[in-house]
């Protein structure tokens, strides 16, 4: 079954916050977010929280941090690993269901988050503006928004299809059933007028003699903004940019790696 990315319980959904932990890309993030939440003049607002991977470590460090997205799959799964935690760290995290185009928590945060590419699933400009000026909405005057998508390499953006085999990403382990995941990916379409790309990902779940248990295809649909393009619209929306990192070491901006921003709010 093709689904999109997140939108169902599947597979990727159970697995997806180790899978991420274990990337290099997000290496040193949640640190990265703690010493700016401990900086920030209130509490925090992650939007496109998934499954928590951010917002339950910040509550464990005495960080008020809430979560936000659009997926009820990924909330159960917050949920359900919110319910595990210390008393005292479980009373300072929540999550809530929205679209971080359009919602309206009734309250100001000191610093919000949009961590891990999860700003390049917004698939038009209109969105990525609707989404920047509702954070500036939420934010408390001079108060910080971070904010994580990757530098695109320009030789994948080439129009049209890229027609690939099965591509390993890697096999992760599954917490609750504990069986292999084999991670795929093939056949990724470009469209470089709307800067958007599409890649099909399979999930396989396998048992200890190599059996298949489950097999599961999703959709990644992204749009790849590129780095003045960002500047300007984080401008545009009532920002004023404090730093850019091409990781979370707080290195310098570097092509084809990530783009961290740090802005405030204006």
């Amino acid at each position: 079954m093709t689904d999109l990315f997140y939108s169902r319980p599947s597979l990727n959904v159970e697995i997806y916050a180790d899978r991420t932990a274990a990337l290099p890309v997000v290496d040193g993030d949640v640190d990265f977010y703690l010493e700016l939440a401990r900086e920030a003049p209130g509490p925090v607002l992650e939007l496109g929280c998934g499954t928590g991977r951010v917002v339950l470590p910040l509550a464990r460090a005495g960080v008020h941090a809430t979560g936000l997205d659009l997926s009820q799959s990924m909330l159960d799964v917050a949920a359900a690993r919110l319910a595990k935690q210390p008393a005292e760290a479980a009373r300072r995290a929540g999550f809530v269901l929205g679209d971080m185009t359009d919602f309206d928590l009734g309250r100001q945060f000191g610093l919000v988050i949009i961590a891990f590419r999860s700003f390049m699933m917004l698939t038009s400009p209109q969105e990525q503006r609707r989404c920047l000026i509702a954070a500036r909405r939420h934010l408390v005057p001079g108060g910080t928004l971070a904010i994580d998508l990757f530098d695109p390499l320009l030789d994948r953006l080439v129009p049209g299809p890229m027609p690939e085999s099965w591509t390993p990403m890697g096999n992760f382990p599954h917490s609750e059933t504990f069986n292999l995941v084999r991670i795929e990916v093939a056949d990724r379409m470009n469209d470089p007028l709307a800067q958007i790309f599409e890649e099909t990902w399979r999930f396989t779940e396998v048992d200890r003699a190599g059996f298949v248990l489950r097999q599961e295809e999703e959709v990644l649909r992204m749009r790849w903004t590129f780095r003045y393009e960002m500047r300007y619209l984080l401008e545009l929306c009532g920002f004023e940019v404090q730093a850019e990192y091409s990781d979370y070491h707080k290195s310098p901006p570097d092509y084809g790696k990530e783009q961290v921003w740090v802005a405030r709010a204006v």
